[in-house]
């Protein structure tokens, strides 16, 4: 027993560490006794409920995130009991990310400094807060951050086993966040050749399971709504912000993401229509509105790059404490320069790594192309404060911990190498 807590104490005080910051957060913020539920949180609900007490798939979120979600529903539990169970969910997979940093940096730094590195995300307050809410970002990030160490392993050993489940999870996780589907097309794509040397390994069951997932999402849009599509919400997306935010532009207007009068014609839709509606939308804002289309995207980017965690401006004071305001307001302009700094970081070392990183160590690479993927693909949409970006920040400290692994201070002993 004595050697077993040795060998994973690290892993043990990440756990710790973990749970103490989430506690020292939501005893000034109250976060346990908040109750609004925001419009996606109550789509993430439906699609559960539609899985498992309809039997039906949901237009805007796809399957994998409501068989997440919706598990209780098996025991008998209440809409109330979805919400705690996806706070324990959260929980579990912003602790697991973690330690799954700490498992990929202890590779190139001491393991001490692999330590200071893997709690570095539970001081990020954005990444805390959501764990309160039906979201799919703790998520999400944990099955990237699974991925990647797979990945890591992968090119350490050459097992192909490794790559398959990596790959597996890179393209299940598209049925968490519908965006990542084109990362997730990238990546399987570049691996195509071992795919193909290994198309009857037995490890490929993997892959194909996920594979046959993505289809299942697919044909069942198809005969439920209409469309082959994996969700209906990447048009709305960019109809109902980037594109609205561009005509706003055209016309002189201040765009609003609340009285939107696009968005509520949109909306009027069936799902078909709203598909067919919104792909003409952005052909006509390329084609005639280009400028300002291109003027909506740098001003969603640079939005998603300074706000704060939007969750907080929510906050109640429920237990009527005087301190409360203070903390609020605090906090709030903490996340706020979290996400300047971490999103600069972002940029620099994921331009560095895409750089130096193609032809040798490529793991790095693919961890810089994923960071620059989401800061991108943020562009299309705004009015979320720091939430499209928290998804990267974790990826960003492992590629600090890589780009300072050369220097003396940093560096692993032999001993640790040959572990």
């Amino acid at each position: 027993m004595k050697s077993f807590l040795l060998k994973y104490k690290y892993h043990f005080l990440i756990v710790v560490v973990g749970l103490c910051c989430l506690e020292l957060l939501n005893f000034p913020l109250q976060l346990d006794k908040q109750t609004l539920i925001y419009p996606d949180c109550s789509n993430y609900l439906e699609s559960a409920q539609k899985m498992y007490l309809k039997f039906t798939g949901h237009y805007y979120r796809p399957m994998l995130m409501a068989f997440i979600t919706g598990i209780p529903y098996l025991f008998g539990s209440s809409d109330a009991g979805i919400f705690e169970w996806s706070f324990v969910v959260n929980v579990f997979c912003w602790l697991g990310t973690s330690i799954i940093l700490f498992e990929v940096l202890r590779n190139f730094v001491k393991e001490k400094v692999a330590f200071w590195f893997a709690i570095l995300p539970f001081f990020i307050f954005g990444n805390i807060i959501l764990n309160y809410h039906l979201l799919t970002e703790n998520i999400f990030v944990f099955f990237t951050a699974l991925a990647f160490y797979l990945l890591f392993q992968y090119y350490k050993t050459s097992k192909f086993w490794y790559l398959s489940l990596s790959l597996s999870l890179v393209l299940s996780s598209m049925l968490i966040k519908p965006g990542a589907k084109f990362f997730g097309i990238v990546m399987l794509l570049f691996f195509i050749r071992e795919i193909l040397k290994n198309y009857k390994h037995k490890s490929m069951i993997f892959l194909y399971g996920s594979l046959a997932m993505i289809t299942i999402q697919v044909v069942g849009m198809k005969v439920q709504y209409g469309d082959f599509t994996i969700s209906y919400i990447d048009g709305v997306t960019y109809h109902n912000y980037i594109c609205s935010k561009a005509e706003c532009f055209k016309n002189g207007k201040e765009y609003n993401q609340i009285d939107n009068p696009r968005a509520e014609y949109l909306f009027g839709l069936d799902f078909t229509d709203q598909k067919k509606v919104a792909l003409e939308d952005l052909k006509h804002q390329i084609r005639t509105n280009f400028p300002n289309f291109i003027k909506a995207y740098f001003s969603d980017v640079i939005e998603n790059s300074k706000s704060g965690n939007a969750c907080i401006q929510d906050l109640k004071n429920y237990d009527n404490k005087a301190d409360f305001p203070f903390w609020k307001q605090l906090i709030f302009d903490i996340t706020k320069w979290q996400n300047r700094i971490f999103t600069l970081l972002a940029v620099l070392l994921s331009a560095l790594f895409l750089y130096t990183n193609f032809r040798k160590e490529r793991i790095y690479f693919f961890v810089a192309f994923f960071i620059a993927y989401i800061i991108v693909l943020s562009g299309i949409s705004c009015g979320q404060g720091d939430r499209f970006h928290l998804v990267a920040f974790p990826f960003v400290i492992l590629l600090l911990g890589k780009y300072l692994s050369e220097t003396k201070q940093f560096k692993p002993s032999s001993e640790q190498l040959q572990k």
